[in-house]
C-alpha cells in the first residue's frame, strides 16, 4: 500500500508547501480535494490549462503522483458538467481515479441510471469514478449493491474507513462488499459518536483494518483525510500529516523510509 494525503488537510497551502511536506514525511501521493480558496480544482491556479505543463513537471520532479480528485460530484444532484470537468483534469495529471458521493438519490434505479452516465463520461476520459461510503450509501453494502447493478468498468469503489464503521458495519463485511470495486481508501480516526482525534487516539480498529485490507491484496493507495477545512479547529497540518505518516508505518510495522510499500 502507498501512502497520500488529501488536501482537506492543508487548506490554506500551496503546492509548493505540499509537495515540501509529502517529501518530508514519506507520502507518495496527494489527492486533490479543493486547493486554497475554492473547491472547484479547475478554477486553481496550479490547474489552470495554461499552468498544467509546470505543474505536472514540478509533481514529477518531487516525485509525488496525484492518486485521486477529489470533485464535489453527487448521483443525486446529476452534476454532470462538474464530473466532466473533473475527470478531463484526472487525465491532464495523469490521475487515476475521480470520487464521487452518492447523495440522495430519488430511487436507487434513479441512482443506477445517473450513475452509469457518469461512469460513461469517466471512461471517455480514460478515468475511472471512485464512490465513496458515504451520505446514502454510507456503508460497504449500499455501495456494492450500487456498483453490482451498474456493472461499469468505469464505477468503482472508496472505502472511507470511518463512515461505514460510525454505521456499525463491521470492516469484514465492509471488504466484502467493497472487494471487486475498491480502489481506493480514505483513513482517519475519531470516536464512534462523533469527532475526529489524530491517528491512533480514536475507537477504529485501525491495525486490524489495514491488516485486513492488506490481506484483501489491496495495493493502492491510503489516503489521510484529517478534516482541517471542514474543522479548523482541529491541529495544524504541520503536526497533524507527519503524525499520521509515522503512525500509519508503526501500525503496517513499515520501517522508517520505505513508507507504506508492501
Amino acid at each position: 500500500m502507498k501512502l497520500a494525503f488529501s488536501t482537506l488537510s492543508c487548506p490554506n497551502w500551496n503546492l509548493t508547501e505540499m509537495l515540501q511536506e509529502a517529501q518530508d514525511s514519506g507520502y507518495e501521493g496527494i489527492e486533490l480535494r479543493g486547493y486554497q480558496e475554492t473547491l472547484d480544482l479547475t478554477l486553481a491556479t496550479p490547474f489552470l490549462p495554461e499552468n498544467l505543463p509546470e505543474t505536472r513537471q514540478r509533481l514529477a520532479d518531487a516525485g509525488i503522483s496525484i492518486c485521486c480528485i477529489g470533485s464535489s460530484g453527487v448521483i443525486g444532484q446529476k452534476n454532470l458538467a462538474h464530473v466532466r470537468a473533473h475527470c478531463a483534469l484526472a487525465r491532464e495529471l495523469g490521475c487515476p481515479y475521480v470520487r464521487i458521493f452518492g447523495g440522495k438519490p430519488e430511487s436507487f434505479s434513479h441512482a443506477v441510471e445517473t450513475l452509469r452516465e457518469m461512469a460513461d463520461l469517466a471512461r471517455s476520459e480514460g478515468v475511472a469514478l471512485a464512490l465513496e461510503t458515504h451520505d446514502d450509501f454510507s456503508t460497504g453494502a449500499a455501495v456494492g449493491a450500487l456498483l453490482a447493478e451498474v456493472n461499469h468498468p468505469a464505477a468503482r469503489a472508496l472505502w472511507d474507513m470511518h463512515h461505514p464503521y460510525r454505521q456499525g458495519e463491521s470492516p469484514e463485511d465492509t471488504l466484502d462488499a467493497l472487494g471487486p470495486y475498491l480502489s481506493h481508501v480514505h483513513i482517519k480516526d475519531g470516536l464512534k459518536d462523533g469527532g475526529y482525534t489524530l491517528l491512533g487516539e480514536g475507537d477504529l480498529p485501525l491495525k486490524s483494518m489495514l491488516t485486513r485490507l492488506k490481506s484483501h491484496g489491496y495495493d493502492g493507495f491510503v489516503s489521510v483525510e484529517w478534516e482541517k477545512r471542514w474543522h479548523p479547529e482541529l491541529a495544524d497540518p504541520a503536526l497533524a500529516l507527519p503524525q499520521h505518516a509515522r503512525v500509519l508505518r508503526e501500525l503496517q510495522q513499515v520501517p522508517e523510509g520505505t513508507c507504506c510499500m508492501s
